[in-house]
């Protein structure tokens, strides 16, 4: 008992240090220049000629659910446990009497609550923006289906790039294939292979919360596609830990 409340003690320290750490980090006038544009993108479109709330949905699938969230999730990710352990600050982590594996999961978690809420501030600049300019109903009801999506999507999204964060030396290059090649490139093919993204499976789920814009042509069974991110994460996360556990840090 003594064992685990101990843990958990240190589970939340090092998620409030790590959390803090990325939302204070220089990063956030990046995230707030995204909001901006974002912003002005929603509002433009939303004063086209024909614009609805389909046309919401479309504009965020593609501004924030298929670009903004993988490239986030990769630049916070991939370089979490690496800047620290370049600059060895992770010794103060790996040389504390809290097991790794639960310093990995506090990684973990301090990342993925750090990007849903940076996305859902994006998503609701935008969403607010093209409502500001655009008198579809259907907006609030819009935003929490995407914010759902993106909470999912910040949980798979963060446990593929911490660990290739942790394994590799320059994990930005690796990244940047899976979200440019494997993700626009393999998941644009049609057929069985282009659903074998993460992007698609979203895209499934987000089908089944909502049927505005090009969602409706989304075909795939939402709940299977939950249930594969959640044991995707799952699994990537264990093996994480277990890595970070053995992992020799000079």
């Amino acid at each position: 008992m003594m064992d685990l409340e101990r843990n958990l003690l240190g589970l939340m320290t090092v998620f409030k240090f790590e959390a803090r750490k990325l939302l204070l980090h220089k990063r956030w006038m990046f995230v707030v220049v995204l909001a901006i544009l974002v912003g002005a993108v929603m509002g433009y479109s939303a004063t086209r000629q024909g614009a609805d709330i389909g046309t919401a949905s479309d504009m965020l699938n593609l501004l924030v659910l298929t670009f903004l969230l993988p490239v986030m999730a990769l630049i916070y990710g991939a370089s979490m446990v690496r800047n620290e352990m370049d600059d060895r600050s992770i010794i103060q982590v790996v040389t504390s009497p809290l097991d790794r594996r639960t310093s990995y999961i506090a990684y973990y978690l301090a990342l993925t609550v750090v990007l849903v809420i940076l996305l859902i501030i994006i998503t609701l600049v935008g969403g607010l923006s093209f409502m500001a300019f655009n008198g579809a109903s259907g907006g609030p009801e819009l935003m929490l289906a995407f914010m759902a999506v993106l909470c999912i999507g910040a949980i798979a999204y963060s446990s593929l790039f911490l660990v290739i964060g942790l394994v590799m030396k320059q994990p930005l290059y690796l990244g940047l294939f899976y979200v440019f090649v494997w993700e626009y490139f393999i998941g644009s093919v049609p057929g069985a292979v282009g659903e074998l993204t993460i992007r698609h499976q979203l895209q499934v789920i987000a089908s089944g919360l909502t049927d505005k814009g090009s969602f409706v042509n989304i075909s795939g069974d939402p709940t299977t596609s939950l249930l594969a991110m959640l044991v995707m994460a799952v699994i990537l996360v264990v093996v994480g830990a277990f890595l970070f556990r053995e992992k020799e840090i000079a």
